[in-house]
Formats: C-alpha cells, sequence, structure tokens
C-alpha cells in the first residue's frame, strides 16, 4: 500500500506537460477541419443525387399522368402505375423507418447534434410528403367508369323478309370495364392506406398528449415531443385532404396509348426504376455515412472546447494575454 500510494504521489507530482496540450488543440483542430471539408463533400454529393432522383420520379409521375389505356394497349398503362405506386410506397417505408431512429436518437441522446439532425426530419419529412402527393396524382388520373353502350351492332341479315341485326359486346366497353375495375383497384387500396393513415397519426396524438400532460418527460423528451404533436397534428389534416381527392371523381383522362407505346413505356419505366432504385440506395447510404461522420465531428469539437477551456484556465501564456 505504501508502495502504491508513493507512486500515485510521485505520478501526481510529474509536471504537465504544456506544450504537448497545445500541441494537441492545434492538431485536432487541423483534424477537424480536414473532416469537415470531407463531410460537406459529401453532404454536396447528397444533395446533387437527391435532387437529380426527385426529377426522374416527378418527370415519370408526370408522365404516366398524362396517359391512359386504349382499346389496344387494354390496361398495360394502368398496371405501370400501379408498379409505380408501389415503388412510391415503398420509399415512403424507407422515410418513415429513417425518421423514427432520428426521433428516437433525439429523445435519447442529450449529446446528439439536435440542430442537424432536426434539419434531416424536415427534409426527410418533405421528401414523404412529396411521395404521397405523386401517388395521390396517379390514382386521380386513373379514368373511372363511364356510361356506355355495352353491345353495338355486328351486322346482320334478312331472313324470310325479316331483317335480323346480330349485336357483340363493344371494344369500348370491355376497355371502360378494365379502366373502371383498375382504378376502382387503387383508389380502394389508397383510400385504405390514407384511412389507416389517418387512425395511427390520431392515436400518435392522443399518445404524446399523453405523455406532456404527465410531467415526467426530460427536457429534450418534452422538446422533441411537442415537436412531433405539431407534425402529427397537421399531417392527420394532410390526409384528410388526400383522402377527399382520391375518392372525388377521377380527373379528366390523359391521351390515349396504343399498344405499342405501351410497350415502349413500360421497358422505359423498368429502365427508370431500376436508375431510381439503385440512386435511392447509393444516396441512402452516403447519408448513413455522412451522419456518423456528423457525430464523429460533434464528438471531436465537444473534445476540442474542452481542451482549449483547461488551457484557458491553466496554461500561464494564456492567463498572461487575459
Amino acid at each position: 500500500m505504501i508502495c502504491c500510494a508513493s507512486v500515485l504521489c510521485s505520478s501526481a507530482q510529474e509536471p504537465v506537460d504544456l506544450e504537448a496540450r497545445r500541441q494537441s488543440v492545434v492538431t485536432m483542430k487541423q483534424h477537424l477541419e480536414m473532416r469537415q471539408k470531407r463531410f460537406d463533400e459529401v453532404a454536396a454529393e447528397i444533395r446533387t443525387r437527391s435532387q437529380a432522383t426527385d426529377q426522374k420520379i416527378g418527370e415519370l409521375v408526370d408522365m404516366l399522368a398524362g396517359l391512359k389505356d386504349s382499346e389496344s394497349s387494354k390496361r398495360r398503362i394502368s398496371d405501370v402505375k400501379g408498379e409505380a405506386i408501389a415503388g412510391l410506397k415503398k420509399m415512403i417505408e424507407v422515410y418513415k423507418r429513417e425518421r423514427r431512429t432520428l426521433v428516437e436518437t433525439l429523445r435519447t441522446d442529450g449529446d446528439a447534434p439536435a440542430e442537424a439532425l432536426k434539419k434531416d426530419m424536415a427534409a426527410i419529412d418533405a421528401l414523404a410528403e412529396k411521395r404521397v402527393a405523386q401517388i395521390v396524382e396517379l390514382v386521380k388520373s386513373m379514368p373511372g367508369g363511364q356510361d356506355i353502350e355495352k353491345y353495338e351492332s355486328s351486322g346482320g341479315s334478312y331472313y324470310n323478309g325479316f331483317y335480323e341485326e346480330e349485336t357483340r359486346v363493344s371494344d369500348a366497353w370491355r376497355q371502360n370495364r378494365r379502366d373502371k375495375v383498375e382504378s376502382e383497384k387503387q383508389r380502394r387500396e389508397v383510400q385504405q392506406a390514407l384511412e389507416k393513415s389517418i387512425a395511427d397519426l390520431a392515436a400518435r396524438q392522443d399518445t404524446l398528449k399523453a405523455q406532456l400532460a404527465g410531467g415526467k418527460l426530460t427536457a429534450p423528451e418534452k422538446e422533441i415531443f411537442e415537436h412531433e404533436l405539431g407534425y402529427v397534428s397537421n399531417l392527420v389534416g394532410q390526409r384528410k385532404t388526400q383522402l377527399i381527392e382520391v375518392t372525388e371523381p377521377s380527373a379528366p383522362a390523359g391521351e390515349d396509348a396504343s399498344k405499342g407505346e405501351a410497350d415502349d413505356l413500360k421497358q422505359l419505366f423498368n429502365d427508370a426504376r431500376r436508375d431510381i432504385a439503385g440512386d435511392f440506395t447509393k444516396t441512402l447510404k452516403l447519408y448513413h455515412a455522412a451522419a456518423a461522420e456528423r457525430e464523429k465531428i460533434h464528438v471531436a469539437k465537444e473534445n476540442l472546447a474542452a481542451r482549449e477551456k483547461w488551457l484557458s484556465e491553466n496554461d500561464p501564456a494564456l492567463k498572461k494575454d487575459k
């Protein structure tokens, strides 16, 4: 015990290497500058990629919304619209997952870069709402049923001096039926998704209100829960408006697409979907890497601030300058 106490006493009396402390601050600043530059480069690449992907999706949705099936294309255009809607729904699920992660980090990690994470949430919210609006646009562009005569004349013949007209089910009626069935299917699925979203959001509202009223939240939790309550309340109104939009009669139909045009569009859509999926995955990976880098920079800045504070309190040269 005496030996250990002697060692500790000796260690405590060793002089602090002020020059090493000063140099560590200089080195850390250089390192931070280098990491910040790299982070800014990755962030710029993410913005460029995200904007390009967003533009591709918008152009594809506008193209699809401006077309409808013809008697020759049957339901090819409607099928592509259905696939596009399914793809947009998958993207929304990814946005939801990423947002939940951000909310949990803000709630539980008091040392997290809160302002940066809130900006990420705002960007994700904007993208998710754009995807929902595009789904609504596609559903509204699908033609509903019209009053069309089922049978049409296919000619006739005279028999025993009487003219007998022959009829057949018209191609226009068949196409109208296909349009109606597919339109109602997609419309019903989106209506159900919106109704479920409204119910889930309403339940989330009640939970947040109860948690805020309980008075047991930490300051960071209270702040994020208040933010979430405002966000959820606003979202309920938007979803109700969108539900009305998809419930109303379809907008005027776009141009008829021939079978050849529909087949070409299908190929175009498949290529675009692969491109968009690849870009989206790469952007998501870049975002995760940038988020991890940002966290490291945040921790390093706090470390640097602590070192600078120590020097300001213990470095004679700095005390003299003061």
